[in-house]
């Protein structure tokens, strides 16, 4: 159990090789970049996705969502883990901080994970905020993946769902950033439970 969260890393470090080598792949675009389509998974929550991604299953076998777009070189993902399970690796860990709220354990847990196997070039502050009334955290970082010659600029929000914590994942080619930053934040601020 204590090695599950190794798991969605390697396979987070495999996708994004396919940012080196998507070059050489062909997509159609056929829809605008301000264009989005709801999505409802599981019947645990609804989030919207730009129509200029597809759904796929390479990314991360643990992900609950996994959407690509090789052509625009944006990448997203939502992990959704039981937030009990969360809090009892952490806590047998010794890794867990109680003056921290679960959300906030969440995004250093899953912050700590990702620097494994990624430079952290730059980090901005946390932002704590509500998403459809529930408390969240987000962060955007470049890093240097191990193995890549690109910087890859990741978008990340850290959501307390209740029974479960959310990580709504988002990345692309630094160089590409400005291009996806408000739609990887309209991904983000559309995140709302199913009741």
């Amino acid at each position: 159990m204590r090695y599950r969260y190794l798991v969605p890393v390697i396979a987070l470090v495999l996708c994004l090789v396919s940012c080196k080598d998507s070059k050489n792949k062909k997509e159609v675009d056929t829809f605008g970049a301000d264009t989005f389509h709801t999505y409802s998974i599981n019947g645990n929550y609804n989030i919207d996705v730009p129509n200029f991604m597809t759904g796929t299953t390479g990314l991360n076998e643990e992900a609950s969502l996994q959407f690509q777009s090789l052509i625009k070189e944006a990448y997203l993902l939502v992990i959704d883990e039981p937030k009990a399970d969360f809090e009892e690796v952490y806590r047998d860990l010794g890794q867990y901080d109680d003056s921290l709220s679960v959300i906030q354990n969440y995004r250093d847990a899953r912050l700590q994970i990702l620097s494994r196997t990624t430079q952290i070039i730059h980090k901005s502050a946390n932002t704590s905020r509500l998403i459809h009334g529930l408390n969240a955290e987000s962060v955007e970082l470049d890093a240097k993946v191990n193995g890549m010659d690109n910087e890859i600029s990741y978008f990340l929000t850290f959501i307390n769902g209740g029974e479960k914590v959310y990580m709504v994942m988002g990345w692309t080619l630094k160089e590409r950033k400005k291009e996806h930053k408000k739609t990887f934040k309209t991904i983000a601020e559309s995140f709302r439970l199913i009741d």
